[in-house]
């Protein structure tokens, strides 16, 4: 007689037990998906609502930044030189997939600057095998031209920098290493102080990819250096690097003009 009224009390702890767990779950879930739309918005208060994709690279720029549509003339045809390319350098960019320009708002009530910001990848040259030197080489060589275009030395050492910066709330987002040269070359434009950063990124090999030559991809910002809200533009930036995406590793064998890349050639989705 003892023995069923027993059962019974030991039945209910498994089911409150049980009940308990479910309800764990139910709100560990509830949370993630609130940090989830939380993040969104972060990322809609601070960058373009569009990604916007390349060859095979995919970002948000920061929402100031608008996109420069590639040249082209009244027939409808590309122009000799794509107007992505700078106008601030003797500097033509290969692998140039995106551009965009903005006007911000300078401190010291000396009106608005223009910024540009730059995607470029190694891509095209990773069709064929005889490129693969200097596909190796691409963001290596990116940080020279500009370095020999602005009349500065080579940079020595670049930081590591890694994105998310923080993790906290934001320990979802996959982990991406750039190697970045901050606070930038120095340069002056129309006679201004400003810097150019450049965050470099390589795909890390794979086990099975260990001797291939892998995507690289350089993120290029021009920027005045006396831009008002420095501080919400760095965040710009650290949340478009959070959503570079790299969308293909290689193009089809013999695909590409690999031996012309550049922006000129390059016929983007920008």
């Amino acid at each position: 007689m003892s023995f069923k009224p027993r059962c019974v009390v030991v039945g209910l702890v498994v089911l409150s037990v049980s009940a308990g767990c479910g309800r764990t779950a139910y709100l560990e879930r509830l949370d993630q998906t609130r940090r989830w739309f939380a993040y969104q918005d972060r990322l809609n208060q601070y960058l373009d609502t569009i990604a916007r994709e390349g060859k095979n690279v995919r970002l948000r720029a920061p929402k100031a930044f608008h996109a420069i549509e590639p040249g082209k003339t009244k027939s409808g045809e590309e122009s000799g030189r794509d107007a992505r390319q700078p106008k601030w350098a003797e500097l033509d960019f290969d692998g140039l997939q995106g551009a965009w320009q903005a006007s911000l708002p300078l401190t010291g009530n000396e009106g608005y600057g223009p910024a540009w910001l730059y995607l470029l990848s190694n891509y095209d040259l990773l069709a064929k095998k005889e490129n693969a030197a200097k596909a190796a080489d691409f963001n290596n060589d990116v940080i020279r031209r500009i370095a020999k275009a602005v009349g500065e030395a080579v940079p020595e050492k670049l930081q590591v920098h890694d994105v998310p910066f923080k993790r906290g709330e934001d320990s979802y987002i996959e982990k991406m290493t750039f190697h970045a040269i901050l606070p930038g070359i120095a340069d002056r434009i129309d006679d201004k102080p400003y810097r150019i950063r450049i965050y470099n990124y390589q795909k890390p090999k794979s086990a099975t990819d260990s001797g291939a030559v892998v995507p690289e991809i350089s993120l290029v910002y021009v920027l005045p250096d006396n831009a008002a809200s420095a501080e919400k533009l760095d965040r710009a930036i650290e949340l478009s690097l959070e959503t570079v995406v790299i969308t293909r590793d290689r193009p089809p064998t013999g695909v590409g003009k690999a031996g012309t890349q550049g922006g000129g050639a390059s016929k983007s989705a920008f």
